[in-house]
């Protein structure tokens, strides 16, 4: 297998805690149960520079990568919490830096950096020309610098006053220079705007999450709707030949969409430019085990139509960075299969349903719990993707993510091991999903292993995806 192969969402190690996990006043209405620990990671906004890959999520952390594979986490040290949906332009010589003021303190804070990751200096709360605080509501803000150095600010929702725009001083960023534009409000006529998970709400959207990009010439004003939480989380774009604050084409459809599966939610992110004149999108995408806002992250490439129009495939099987979609198709999904063990009623056939909110529960005295997916036939398997359930998460009481041990095995129609193995039981990175590409084997059954060891952490699954082009053969299934 090559060595340039991605899977979303995206395996990134170290994953913060979600917001609302730890703050006392958290709504229980948005946690999917009783109010308990998770992780998330959303809402990414990325920047390439001098080479290598820097990713900005929500929960205040950063990714770095050389390679769009292996990404390294560091955390940011500011005078502040950070808060949700950060934004990072470079300006001049130097890092701008600011968030949203959601579920933290109403204060708008911009800060700046000699690099990317630091160590960021507060300048300030941004204001408008006659130094008043900007309005509406500071939430999901992005900045960009224009290839002339000027600088501008995106800001605001619908419908809390809608998407905003304003031109900075790029030498005193906190300060605006000229009057803020509404730039997008709801539209009805846009059903994919609508409030809901079936666009039932046809009076109410929310957008947010707006990005802006330059792409020869033309300027790129991203925004999600219908919501984080639902399936049906989408971007679209406003696009103008003219400048970085319109006028503005409005989009026809969205540009990112993907309502089922396993990536699905494919909302709030930002496009970035590579090497080799690629675009990327980077996006939000949900698993809502534990929370409505527990969520992951995917990227997939860029295409433009002939009128700049840009179009992104969704994708939740191996891709190659340089040749694309590489044939593998999901061959577990649904099949039937033994475990070893399983408790509270979440059975084994939940981590193979294509669904991010079921899982797997192991039985907790279960020292080495299996599964074993019967794949229907022999297939020639060269890849699998884990998504691990943190059943006992609690960072109060020490119960921590730990890196997960674990084993894949493959097996002949008779059920006879094969010599092939994919044998973690050294892993000491920590990744909430796992991507692993092997050498194909000709297998019919796949069967992984948990191996506990004395980890206080309880793993069980939420996803098992084994990947294998489909197959011809004639075989019987039973």
């Amino acid at each position: 297998m090559h060595s340039d192969i991605y899977c979303n969402p995206l395996q990134l190690p170290d994953i913060g805690p979600g917001i609302c996990c730890r703050l006392p006043d958290s709504d229980p209405s948005a946690f999917c149960g009783w109010k308990r620990d998770f992780r998330e990671v959303s809402d990414p906004e990325m920047l390439y520079h001098d080479g290598r890959w820097y990713m900005f999520p929500s929960v205040r952390q950063a990714f770095v990568s050389a390679d769009l594979l292996h990404w390294e986490y560091h955390p940011l040290q500011l005078e502040h919490d950070l808060g949700y949906a950060p934004t990072v332009a470079k300006c001049g010589d130097r890092f701008l830096l600011t968030a949203s003021c959601l579920l933290r303190d109403k204060v708008p804070r911009l800060y700046a950096a000699p690099t990317p990751l630091g160590p960021y200096e507060l300048l300030g709360e941004p204001v408008d020309r006659h130094g008043h605080p900007l309005k509406p509501e500071y939430l999901d803000p992005s900045l960009f610098c224009d290839d002339d150095g000027r600088l501008y600010l995106y800001w605001g929702s619908c419908p809390g006053g809608g998407i905003c725009g304003v031109e900075l001083d790029p030498e005193n960023p906190i300060r605006a220079i000229g009057d803020k534009k509404v730039l997008i409000t709801y539209k009805p006529e846009n059903s994919w705007e609508h409030y809901g998970e079936y666009a039932e709400h046809t009076n109410f959207g929310w957008n947010e999450g707006v990005a802006m990009f330059k792409h020869q010439g033309r300027y790129y004003l991203q925004y999600a709707s219908c919501g984080t939480n639902f399936r049906h989380y989408a971007v679209s774009c406003y696009i103008s030949t003219a400048s970085p604050l319109g006028p503005f084409t409005p989009p026809r459809e969205p540009m990112l969409l993907s309502p089922h599966g396993i990536v699905n939610g494919t909302g709030h992110g930002g496009m970035v430019a590579g090497p080799n004149g690629t675009v990327w999108q980077f996006y939000t995408c949900l698993l809502r085990r534990s929370h409505i806002f527990e969520r992951r992250v995917g990227m997939d490439r860029v295409e433009f139509a002939a009128d700049g129009t840009p179009h992104v495939r969704v994708t939740a099987t191996p891709q190659s960075l340089s040749r694309g979609d590489l044939g593998l198709l999901p061959v577990s999904v649904n099949k039937r299969l033994t475990q070893s063990s399983y408790q509270n009623d979440h059975f084994g056939t939940f981590a193979i349903d294509d669904c991010t909110h079921t899982w797997w529960e192991p039985d907790c005295e279960d020292k080495a719990p299996w599964l074993q997916v019967d794949l229907g036939d022999v297939f020639s398997v060269s890849a699998a993707r884990i998504i691990w359930a943190e059943l006992n998460l609690d960072y109060e009481a020490g119960i921590l993510p730990e890196p997960v041990k674990f084993r894949l095995e493959f097996l002949t129609p008779e059920q006879e091991l094969l010599p092939t193995v994919v044998d973690m039981s050294q892993n000491e990175i920590e990744r909430n999903v796992e991507f692993v590409t092997f050498p194909a084997v000709t297998a019919r059954y796949v069967r992984l292993t948990i191996l506990r060891g004395k980890s206080k952490i309880q793993h069980g699954v939420s996803s098992f995806t084994v990947f294998a082009p489909p197959t011809d053969s004639t075989l019987r299934l039973f």
